[in-house]
């Protein structure tokens, strides 16, 4: 059977494990798919279960970074040489190329550090901003000019294009697989008190939560009786990382620990009881490729405020109960005093899903490369 090969050997955890988890389950049942052997090389036990018959799943020791470079340069190579296997193309997951290897590739880019404009690492984020260089320097070493790439939004089509000049036609965009979330009946706890949610995890200070508790400390000073009322819900744990432990010396520092609520990590059934019971679902972050979050936010028709950036433009267009706003702690403090005291709204039209498949896009475009290598 002819081979296609994916390497995705740095998802381990949070999104790019999601991304790969969804990819191998469109695999498993896609009739198109299942006219190849596709070998898929990853660093972990955690996608075992979707071996079968047209999936061979191999694990590879990559996960620390100097063996990951040893792999994706000459590891990967050397694994289909030994076994003179040569594949009719090859799939990254990893938003990387493949440096030696001549086969016709296709990238799934979703990481956005290298394209975007944030550069305000703290003082203490060396390991980020390292990793920003090089990643940069990697992708550029290992993405060839005639590579297929695919994004998830028409802003990181347009930079990737332009950082690595590659034609637009080169360049497809597939958002990820999104499920809106359905509403349960569950009632708002306190109708007393208001409700602020954040939905992200903190792992660089790109995700922005200190423009939040500053917001809390103007607010704080400005309008006391609101601020009472006022609970911001972070899904994070102040000893999480370096960047969680700053945000909560600042909050203590502001004296609006008080109104915090470190939440931690929130399951599927605790995360939908979180967005339900919020008033406002906040998402002040600077950077993000997509921004699930706000699809499921939006979902439910819950009003939104957003840091004015091209992905939640491009991912929110169709929603009305959107709020852009600029990156001014003092801006956020004023309109969500505004939402309480003068627009009062209770809900917005939840925003309704396509119905379209990302994925099966992903295998339909995958599969014609396969094909136009033989004309």
């Amino acid at each position: 059977m002819k081979t296609i090969i994916v390497n995705d050997v740095a998802a381990s955890t949070s999104g790019a494990l999601s991304i790969l988890r969804q990819f191998l389950a469109e695999l498993k049942n896609n009739k198109m798919a299942k006219s190849y052997r596709w070998v898929v090389f990853v660093s972990n036990d955690l996608v075992n279960e979707f071996n079968g018959d047209h999936i061979e799943i191999v694990r590879v020791d990559a996960k620390k970074w100097r063996k990951r470079i040893w792999w994706d340069t000459y590891g990967i190579c050397k694994w289909l040489q030994d076994r003179d296997i040569k594949p009719l193309l090859a799939v990254s997951l990893m938003s990387v190329g493949f440096r030696r290897l001549h086969t016709p590739q296709v990238l799934y880019m979703h990481q956005p550090l290298p394209f975007g404009d944030f550069k305000e690492f703290k003082a203490f984020e060396l390991k980020a901003r390292f990793y920003r260089w090089a990643i940069w320097k990697w992708m550029k070493s290992t993405i060839r000019k005639d590579s297929t790439i695919i994004v998830q939004t028409n802003w990181m089509k347009e930079a990737v294009s332009s950082k690595l000049r590659i034609p637009h036609s080169q360049i497809h965009v597939i958002k990820p697989e999104v499920k809106p979330l359905s509403k349960p009946e569950i009632e708002h706890s306190d109708l007393a008190c208001y409700h602020l949610f954040y939905p992200a995890v903190p792992g660089v200070s790109y995700k922005n939560h200190e423009l939040l508790i500053r917001m809390l400390a103007i607010m704080k000073e400005k309008n006391l009786q609101l601020y009472s009322k006022i609970t911001l819900s972070f899904t994070c744990k102040p000893n999480d990382n370096r960047v969680t432990k700053y945000y909560y010396r600042l909050c203590k520092k502001l004296s609006v620990d008080e109104r915090i609520e470190w939440k931690g990590y929130l399951n599927k059934d605790k995360m939908l009881r979180e967005y339900i019971e919020s008033d406002i679902v906040l998402f002040p972050s600077k950077l993000e490729t997509f921004g699930l979050p706000l699809i499921e936010a939006a979902s439910l028709g819950k009003p939104v405020f957003v840091l004015d950036k091209p992905y939640a433009h491009d991912v929110l267009s169709k929603y009305g109960g959107v709020y852009y706003l600029e990156d001014e702690p003092s801006e956020w403090s004023r309109r969500i005093e505004d939402f309480f005291t003068i627009e009062k709204k209770v809900g917005f039209e939840p925003l309704i899903s396509d119905g379209s498949n990302g994925w099966e896009a992903f295998f339909e475009l995958v599969t014609s490369k396969v094909k136009a290598s033989f004309r």
